[in-house]
């Protein structure tokens, strides 16, 4: 059986059209962000869902210094991610590959658009795995 890691991964346009038109991500490196060993590191004191969180708002963070809106939270398999000690998050991984939709457990578009205070937790709507049109509408 193979292990999965919980990556939160900022998407453009493009890639969420990808995505619905072939049910698959855009093969390839990227940068995602995770729950790290790095980061627990750092955050001894936090727990799981602490943690699981700040990955998110690192995300967030990095999805809105690039003039995006979308965070999907992809399992990928625990061979396709990599830490990057070099990067200022903790919670930056690498990761490779083609994640197919099935893989894709919910997605996070940041509230409202346009510019963002990274000193503020940001704010996120969730939605289902099943909602990419909707997600997709939102940017529109």
């Amino acid at each position: 059986m193979t292990n999965l890691t919980r990556t939160y991964l900022p998407l453009t346009a493009d890639e969420l059209r990808t995505l619905d038109e072939t049910g698959a991500l855009p093969g390839g490196a990227r940068q995602a962000f995770a729950v790290t060993d790095r980061l627990r590191v750092a955050l001894p004191a936090e727990d799981d869902e602490g943690l699981e969180y700040l990955a998110t708002q690192d995300a967030a963070t990095d999805a809105a210094a690039r003039d995006l809106r979308v965070i999907a939270a992809v399992d990928v398999d625990d061979d396709d991610v990599s830490e990057r000690p070099e990067a200022d998050a903790a919670s930056a991984v690498r990761i490779t590959g083609a994640p197919p939709r099935r893989r894709i457990a919910s997605f996070h578009v940041l509230d409202p658009a346009g510019k963002r205070d990274v000193d503020v937790d940001l704010e996120l709507s969730w939605y289902d795995a099943t909602e990419l049109s909707l997600v997709r509408e939102a940017l529109a």
